[in-house]
């Protein structure tokens, strides 16, 4: 199987949810044996594993549209008229890539990932109550660049550092140029669905950049050696020591200086969030609550990006977003103005989307989310739109935010 072509095959056109039927025909021309489930993903095992192998077929848009790809060295894009698709085409690459040589392993190919893991969230459903016999691990290939072994997922652990350290040794010495390493940073994708099941949960950097734009690339160079690399490595082999009913969250703190998640349970962070130093909490491990979400989302025109928006069903609040730098830059702007003109002297402050943070220069920082903010900023509210173009230039007046002062004094 030639990882260019295949490649090049599977993103000839964008497949939103709802779509993915489309591309079956590929796979299934492709391996022999693949299988449907009851929820329509598709599924294959091959020999005696203790890992199950992830990735999704719906692309993040709602185009089913035709691909024109363009060539620039090793990296593929598009004519800047669609997104390209590689998020995640290029880990459905690999997976028949690493079936087509028989590496043992139960694949899923999952739909709905970018509308809420609609595809994964059924299956671990059914896991939660039957486990399936023997697997330990789940290995998504859904990851951004070309160095991430995902530790962590919207804020809680998913795998051991030792599983993510041993994994990416035995990528770097499979591959001499690889350089991968443990990341804390990640988001979600389908393996978040099973870290409450199996031990260890990850998701690895396929060589993709800029999802979910029109200006998304692919190093092709970097997946055809990934695809080699997954041959040679002993997956077996890799260590089994996170506790699934234990959980590990990262420390987000709050304005009111709690050292854990604020009292609503909000998975903070976006795509380019920050890193958070783990919190374990005195009293032991915590059960959180199912939330039930929606994503909403909306093409960022101004800087040509589909951003998304994930808000808890019943409330309304934000509890992740996917947004574009260059948004977050002109937020953070937004959100400064509105602390000089409460006469607030502070040292520095920083914004990733979720979470602001000022820094005195006594040493003492406080923080907020973005929930707290669209209290007092509503042109941060996207819960509601289709599409954003500039933002308002009579962003506030002063006068309605005064009382915001002792949210960041307390």
């Amino acid at each position: 199987m030639n990882i260019k072509e295949k490649f090049l095959e599977l993103t000839n056109r964008t497949y939103p949810h709802g779509t993915e039927e489309e591309l079956f025909p590929i796979l299934f021309n492709t391996v022999d044996g693949l299988q449907s489930d009851e929820f329509g993903n598709l599924f294959i095992k091959i020999g005696d594993s203790d890992v199950m192998f992830t990735s999704h077929l719906d692309t993040a848009t709602s185009a089913n549209t035709p691909v024109n790809h363009v060539f620039d060295g090793d990296i593929i894009k598009t004519d800047g008229k669609s997104i390209l698709g590689a998020d995640d085409k290029a880990g459905v690459t690999i997976m028949l890539y690493m079936i087509k040589n028989n590496i043992p392993g139960l694949y899923y190919f999952f739909l709905g990932e970018e509308v809420g893991c609609i595809g994964s969230k059924k299956v671990a459903a059914v896991q939660k109550e039957t486990k399936i016999e023997g697997i330990n691990k789940v290995i998504s290939f859904d990851r951004r660049g070309n160095n991430s072994v995902i530790t962590y997922q919207s804020g809680k652990r998913c795998c051991s550092d030792n599983f993510g350290k041993t994994l990416a040794a035995q990528l770097n010495q499979a591959e001499s140029s690889f350089m991968y390493e443990n990341d804390d940073t990640g988001v979600l994708t389908d393996s978040i669905q099973f870290i409450n099941i199996y031990s260890e949960c990850t998701n690895i950097s396929v060589g993709y950049q800029s999802e979910h734009t029109y200006s998304e690339t692919q190093n092709i160079k970097h997946l055809e050696k990934l695809a080699e690399a997954c041959l040679k490595v002993d997956w077996n082999s890799l260590p089994v020591e996170r506790d699934p009913s234990v959980v590990d969250y990262k420390s987000y703190g709050n304005s009111w200086g709690y050292p854990g998640w604020d009292d609503d349970d909000y998975y903070p962070g976006s795509r380019y969030g920050s890193r958070y130093s783990t919190y374990n909490n005195n009293w032991g491990s915590i059960t959180k609550p199912k939330i039930k979400t929606d994503n909403v989302w909306f093409q960022d025109r101004k800087y040509n990006y589909v951003s998304k928006i994930e808000v808890e069903q019943y409330t309304n609040k934000v509890i992740s977003v996917d947004l574009c730098k260059e948004r977050i830059t002109e937020e953070k702007t937004i959100i400064d103005a509105l602390i000089k003109s409460l006469d607030i002297n502070y040292k520095s402050s920083e914004w990733d989307g979720f979470k602001y943070k000022l820094n005195y220069e006594t040493g003492y920082s406080t923080e907020c989310n973005r929930n707290d903010l669209i209290d007092y900023l509503p042109e941060l509210d996207y819960s509601k739109i289709e599409e954003l173009d500039e933002t308002p230039n009579d962003m506030f007046d002063t006068d309605d935010y005064l009382d915001m002062c002792d949210s960041f004094y307390d």
